[in-house]
């Protein structure tokens, strides 16, 4: 039980004046001073891609989820950018930035979207323009694999899978682990729908785009404004997913995991509950002994 293991690891840590949290971005941490990791691979792209790479001080989530073919990864990849704001809301604890409160609920989507290729998915056809795609940009010299492909939902090849790579790292396993039931049984719901022949619909650019701001300002506040000009809130289309999703996740035994993505809404995300110590009139510090109760307890408020 991973759950358990945290638990009994915080106080050895502690000791060592040590702790384990789950976030997007340490409230008050400098980039500045922190030492990069000794790996080739991180080096060669701090090199190439200089300032937005050395201020990667952010911590994100990713789940796989697999699918049974490439065509099938990029029908699901187009579909699922409808579901990225929502991902982005539920997920999102990094409302401050260097000790400041920057307004937003996901300081760390902002900050990742200044490197290269991490953007929307594009949209394609099918798996072959994918694979031609990927080809013509190792050719020219922009991302030396498809691991550099820092898409918000992009096809995996070597694991067969579709990650969902949106979301901010979270306070707590349990809500790790609803979101990643509701990512399980999208998929699936997905994946079943278009073995059915049903097509969908994927929202234009701009939409997409405006979806995401939204949900990295306003978090599970949000509205979405859609391509047809219809206005709809984030939060009542979260509860009409798991609603979707509620057989597809039964099926898969991940359906008890699933119900907790409704309790995100009701005692809302790790943004919120961080806000919530400063206005209370605690400091930076408390919030990241809230974040370690959290994490260690496994239980919002720690």
């Amino acid at each position: 039980d991973l759950a358990a293991t945290v638990a009994e690891l915080d106080p050895i840590l502690r000791r060592h004046h040590l702790a384990l949290i789950g976030t997007g971005v340490h409230p008050f941490s400098e980039w500045s001073r922190l030492r990069l990791t000794e790996d080739e691979r991180y080096a060669r792209l701090v090199e190439k891609i200089q300032w937005p790479a050395r201020r990667m001080m952010i911590h994100g989530v990713h789940f796989h989820v697999g699918v049974p073919t490439g065509d099938h990864a990029i029908s699901v990849t187009n579909a699922l950018t409808s579901l990225l704001p929502h991902f982005v809301a539920l997920s999102a604890s990094s409302p401050y930035w260097f000790g400041d409160d920057t307004g937003l609920a996901s300081m760390r989507t902002k900050v990742f979207e200044s490197m290269p290729s991490a953007s929307l998915p594009p949209k394609l056809a099918d798996w072959a323009q994918f694979e031609g795609l990927a080809a013509i940009l190792v050719r020219a010299g922009t991302i030396e694999s498809v691991k550099e492909l820092w898409w918000d939902i992009p096809p995996s090849p070597g694991w067969g899978t579709v990650e969902l790579r949106m979301c901010d790292g979270m306070a707590t396993l349990t809500e790790l682990c609803a979101l990643a039931a509701l990512a399980q049984a999208a998929v699936a719901h997905i994946c079943a729908r278009i073995d059915a022949g049903e097509h969908f619909r994927r929202e234009p650019d701009w939409a997409l785009q405006e979806y995401k701001w939204r949900a990295a300002r306003y978090g599970i506040d949000a509205t979405l404004v859609h391509g047809d000009g219809r206005v709809t809130d984030l939060a009542e289309e979260v509860r009409d997913w798991v609603e979707r999703v509620r057989p597809e996740a039964r099926a898969l035994g991940s359906d008890a995991d699933l119900e907790r993505v409704l309790d995100i809404l009701d005692h809302q995300p790790s943004y919120v509950r961080q806000r919530a110590v400063v206005a209370d009139g605690g400091t930076l510090p408390d919030v990241v002994e809230l974040l370690r109760r959290e994490f260690a307890n496994d239980r919002v408020g720690g």
